[in-house]
């Protein structure tokens, strides 16, 4: 038997070659496409109006607390009743003062740590004062401020100290840096 020999051109021009060449010169098209699109539009600026000032970034927050200690009566601050509503309205006012030097700022998070005896009673009372942070400065501390109840076996039931963790808007260099 003899093979039968098939030229080059038929070869070169079979139904099978002009496919793959097609199919090919599809996917160079569908390439160029796709790198011309991944080409990202400038983002348009930003415009504020004249009278308005953009609040500063928050960066982070402040690794040394603001210390506030206060007295109030604590068997009334936990009990429940009317005793109770004078009380934290004590608790607030006493807290509104003591951060009057925190004015303008926000916190990041307070640790409240309340005075007694025993663990369980004094993180009530913290719990207690922690309730009314919002009464007293709703600017430094606003709704959904992190706040953390504590016992501190040095402090008399009735006082609490409170850690304000503030945030902070100013950039710091690493130490060392020049």
């Amino acid at each position: 038997m003899r093979r039968r020999q098939v030229s080059r051109r038929s070869r070169i021009l079979s139904g099978e070659s002009i496919a793959g060449w097609v199919f090919a010169d599809l996917l160079l098209v569908l390439f160029v496409v796709g790198l011309a699109s991944a080409v990202p539009e400038e983002p348009p600026e930003p415009t504020l109006e004249p009278t308005q000032s953009p609040e500063p970034k928050i960066v982070g927050m402040e690794t040394v607390p603001a210390k506030i200690t206060i007295r109030f009566n604590a068997a009334d601050l936990v009990s429940g009743g009317e005793s109770a509503r004078a009380e934290a309205r004590h608790v607030c006012a006493a807290v509104r003062k003591a951060a009057v030097k925190m004015r303008g700022q926000r916190a990041a998070l307070v640790l409240i740590f309340g005075g007694a005896p025993e663990a369980t009673p004094a993180q009530r009372a913290a719990r207690a004062v922690g309730k009314q942070l919002t009464c007293a400065d709703p600017n430094l501390f606003p709704a959904g401020t992190p706040r953390r109840p504590f016992w501190d076996g040095g402090l008399a039931y009735g006082q609490a100290r409170l850690e304000v963790f503030q945030y902070t808007t100013e950039d710091f260099a690493p130490e060392g840096a020049g």
